[in-house]
């Protein structure tokens, strides 16, 4: 299955006509490389599907695969301009006697949207790439069914003020229960949640679960919620945000939503506009993991932020690591030169608990404190 890459893109920076005459002479580049003996025929979604006789190994498929590149080699000449066409190819070889072309023309298009995702020429489908994309899909399916079975929990780990040692709130975590009683943390899901749009009733949830336990804790302590960067970018952020908060009667300032600086890369003059959105609506912004992604001051100046979270992979190792040491304090004096408050995450012990509160950090985070807890035991040990 031969694809050819980024039409969408091609009009884009085209035009539809244009983008038309690439296809054409994507169509009839191909046609060159298909022999009198194969079979071959046009597909949706701009792809082409070639059955190649007589080619059985991966060896015979490289030789095939140099001649579809030769051919593809030169620019084509669009009004003027040199213009490549690039493409991605999904292969699937014969197994034994199959007669069964569609679970063959299959196997192709499974290898093709993987070469396609790895931003590779080409792809040959084999087992393991299938029970993979079986594996991927099924946990996206659980994902939704467990959406509407009410299968997630959110557990809640203290944050602590570093000078006084009282309670000042918590970051509400994400904990999945599955059916076959299995807790599984973030890092077995989120990534796949977010590359689909099951993200979005998750984080919503997240959100909506975070403030309606707010609404039941003392007035002075606050609640941090993790977003995704795609939702950040969504509108209807705002108005999941401002829906709770209202519902449950509840002053924006104590919710504090978490983003990770990374965010900045793709499109850092949009990610500050939503920012300062919702900072309007007048929740806290905190950023999450700082010290390990963007870290420009060009936006730092601008940044519409009310805290810094420095990453544990800084604060863990600093007692023994002057380097990490000074990289927190410089954090800190950093983010306080700018009014911002800092959480320190990752502290195991009361030495590096001790050291952050002499450096001025304002608020603390880690296991020394507490794990994340299930709010019946959270609310036993911290507010009782």
């Amino acid at each position: 299955m031969v694809e050819i890459a980024n039409y969408e893109d091609l009009i884009d920076t085209h035009g539809a006509e244009p983008a038309q005459y690439l296809r054409d002479e994507f169509f009839k580049r191909i046609q060159s490389w298909v022999r009198p003996g194969d079979q071959s025929s046009i597909q949706k979604n701009n792809s082409y599907l070639v059955v190649l006789k007589g080619v059985s190994t991966p060896a015979e498929l490289e030789l095939a695969t140099a001649k579809l590149t030769r051919i593809f080699e030169q620019p084509y000449v669009l009004l003027g301009q040199p213009t490549a066409i690039n493409i991605h190819v999904g292969f699937a070889l014969l197994e034994g006697t199959s007669k069964n072309i569609q679970s063959e023309i299959k196997k192709a298009r499974i290898a093709l949207r993987q070469a396609k995702k790895s931003d590779e020429l080409y792809r040959i489908f084999n087992i393991d790439t299938q029970n993979r994309l079986d594996d991927h899909y099924n946990l996206i399916k659980s994902l939704e069914d467990a959406v509407e079975l009410g299968e997630f929990q959110l557990y809640y780990q203290p944050k602590i003020h570093a000078g006084f040692g009282n309670l000042v709130g918590a970051e509400a975590l994400i904990r999945w229960h599955t059916k076959d009683n299995k807790v599984l943390l973030p890092y077995h899901f989120i990534d796949v949640a977010e590359r689909h749009e099951v993200i979005r009733p998750i984080t919503w949830w997240v959100i909506k679960s975070a403030v309606a336990q707010l609404a039941k804790w003392p007035s002075q302590l606050g609640i941090s919620v993790n977003t995704p960067p795609s939702l950040l970018l969504d509108d209807e952020i705002f108005s999941v945000v401002h829906d709770a908060l209202q519902i449950f009667d509840i002053k924006p300032s104590r919710l504090t939503l978490e983003v990770t600086e990374n965010i900045m890369i793709s499109n850092p003059d949009l990610v500050l506009s939503q920012l300062a959105r919702l900072r309007e609506l007048g929740v806290q912004i905190s950023i999450d993991d700082f010290g390990t992604g963007y870290s420009s001051l060009a936006y730092f100046r601008n940044l519409p932020a009310d805290e810094l979270k420095i990453d544990k992979s800084f604060v863990m190792p600093m007692l023994e690591s002057k380097k990490d040491e000074v990289i927190v304090k410089a954090v800190i004096d950093l983010a306080h030169n700018f009014s911002l408050k800092v959480v320190a995450e990752g502290v195991e012990d009361e030495a590096t608990a001790k050291r952050l509160s002499e450096l001025g950090c304002d608020h603390l985070q880690g296991f020394v404190f507490d794990k994340p807890l299930p709010i019946q035991e959270f609310e036993k040990r911290h507010l009782t």
